[in-house]
Formats: C-alpha cells, structure tokens, sequence
C-alpha cells in the first residue's frame, strides 16, 4: 500500500472514531437528561404501599385523609371514594386494598374500585401491623390471631393459611421471597409457599427493613445508624449515622428521613452524604411517603379536631401545602 492510500485509511479510522466518541457522549447526555426529569422510583417501604397514606397510578393519586376518608385527586379534581379511614393504601390494577377500623371495631381487609365502585369487606382480620402485600391473588399479612405468623388471605374466597409461624415484627414481599424480621431483631427469609426459610442476620437488631435492588436497608438499633445488608447476609455497611430512629424512606436516588432531635424531614444520597434539611416540622413523629417526586408527610394537624394532617412539599423544600380536611 502506497503512502497515499495509509494516509487516507489513517483518516477514515480517525473519523470512525471520533464519530464513535461524539455518539456515545451524545448517548450518555440524553440518558443523564432522563435520569435527571424522571420522578424518583420509591424502593423503600412496601411495593405499591408506600407507608400507607399515599399511593398512585401514574399522575393520579390516592390518599386517606384521617376520619374522612380515600380520596383521588387527579390535576385539580378531588373526588372521595369511600368514607372508611384506610391504612396501607394498596392498588393493584383498578382496585384498591385496604385495612380499617369498622363500627364494630374490627380490622377489615377492604377493597373498593379506583373509580370508587364496588366496594367490598374482603375480611376481617387481626393484627397489630397495618402493612400487607397483594400477590397473585392473595394478600399476605402479620397475624397475632393465636400466635404470631404471616397468613396469606384469598382474594376470591377469603380462605386463609398460615406462611410461617413466627414472632415477626416486620416484613417485605419480593417477588415470591418474603423477608422478615423477629422479635429480636434478627433477618430471615421465606418462600411465599412456606418453603426454603433461611437465616440472613442473626448479629443485628434490625428494624424496618426496605430493599434497594440487592439490599436490604434497616435500622440497626444496635448502632443507632441506617446500615444495610445484601440479601445473602453478607457485606454488612453502615449507611448513615445522622439516621437515628425508623422514620426513614429510601428511594432510587435519596435517603429521606427524620431528624427527630430538630423536628425536621432531611434527605441525603444513597451513600450518607450531602445531607440537607427539606422541611421543619412541629410533631415529634411522622411518616414519610413519595409519590411523583412529592413528599407526603405527617405533622400536628390545623384542624383541632384531628391530631395529624397530611402535608406534602417538594423534594427541594419549596411549597408546603396541608391536603384541606
């Protein structure tokens, strides 16, 4: 090959690559852009549940306002769906799931269409713990019954069966595997059909557990400290110190929790650093919920006849706003 012809060979492979960089810098823009506009996933708390006061489909979204009812608010449009207080706000499809108090003070398992029809007692349960999972038609639940255990309840029939009989103070369905906890604080594992029960920690005193892709986040009350353990049980890492108590909520991007010694809602990233206030609150407990990129939250209510109010801000502290009782 004659020097001309290297020359322009040279060339052409120059331009390939160079073409191949302004492409792949082109490529990762676009992809930091869609990362940077997209609503945070919540990972946290339980799939579909979200601490319970508030959920969504898309931009619509549900929520309980305390004694009034399950509300649906879609742009400026609020309508009520039914008049029961509801904990653990689940949706599934076009429905609804719920626990509440009935008139006869029993714990009803409940459920009622997205459009507020149909609403039905699926049946009444007894627990201590508000939060259930739905999985192919059955919802799974702590029952303190006869002795403690996770049931599982039939959607269609009601039937009920016992998952694993144990002392469970909390736990998370993934997939088919449920992760709970005891009451010591120590980690296990189940399948949803009773088999394959393994130990994953039996060194920590774990409490509320929330999964992040191949974590599992908890409060260590050992440590006083949001640590985390993969879901084998190794590489135990602690997270955040400033985490101090369960009140906490992690998403695909942030740490939300409570400062409970300056009455404030913070977040931090995933790796418990550049932590800031997002807003002051006056109640010394609360909840904390994301649903669009909004905190909901609870805090002492302006209405004297509540004793909390749900009010949500942005993630970056702006518009505080109560939801009007």
């Amino acid at each position: 090959m004659d020097t001309k012809k290297k020359k322009l060979v040279i060339r052409r492979i120059i331009v390939l690559i160079v073409l191949a960089i302004i492409i792949c810098l082109i490529l990762c823009g676009i992809f930091k852009l869609i990362k940077k506009i997209s609503p945070e996933k919540v990972m946290g708390n339980y799939s579909n549940n979200n601490m319970g006061l508030v959920s969504n489909v898309g931009n619509t979204v549900f929520y309980n306002k305390y004694e009034k009812g399950i509300f649906k608010v879609d742009g400026s449009n609020e309508t009520k769906l039914t008049d029961q207080t509801a904990y653990c706000i689940t949706i599934v499809d076009d429905t609804i799931y719920y626990l509440t108090v009935s008139d006869e003070n029993t714990i009803d398992l409940s459920s009622v269409k997205t459009n507020g029809e149909d609403l039905k007692l699926i049946k009444t349960v007894y627990t201590a713990n508000s939060k259930f999972y739905i999985k192919d038609g059955f919802a799974y639940y702590i029952s303190n019954k006869d002795q403690i255990s996770i049931n599982k309840i039939s959607l269609e029939n009601s039937e009920e069966s016992t998952v694993v009989l144990a002392n469970v103070q909390d736990f998370i369905l993934e997939n088919n595997t449920i992760y709970y906890t005891d009451n010591v604080g120590f980690l296990h594992s189940i399948n949803i059909d009773g088999s394959n029960k393994k130990d994953i920690s039996t060194e920590y005193n774990i409490k509320n557990i929330q999964i992040l892709n191949n974590w599992i986040y908890f409060y260590n009350e050992n440590e006083n400290a949001l640590c985390k353990i993969k879901k084998n049980g190794t590489s135990k890492t602690t997270v955040a110190t400033f985490v101090n108590n369960e009140m906490y909520n992690i998403t695909s991007k942030n740490i939300y929790y409570f400062d409970q010694v300056n009455s404030c809602i913070c977040k931090a990233d995933l790796k418990g650093k550049k932590s800031k206030v997002v807003v002051q609150l006056d109640a010394s407990r609360t909840k904390i919920n994301i649903v669009n990129g909004i905190i909901y939250y609870l805090d002492n209510s302006k209405d004297e006849s509540q004793i909390y109010q749900i009010f949500r801000v942005k993630e970056n502290g702006k518009s505080v706003n109560p939801i009007e009782y």
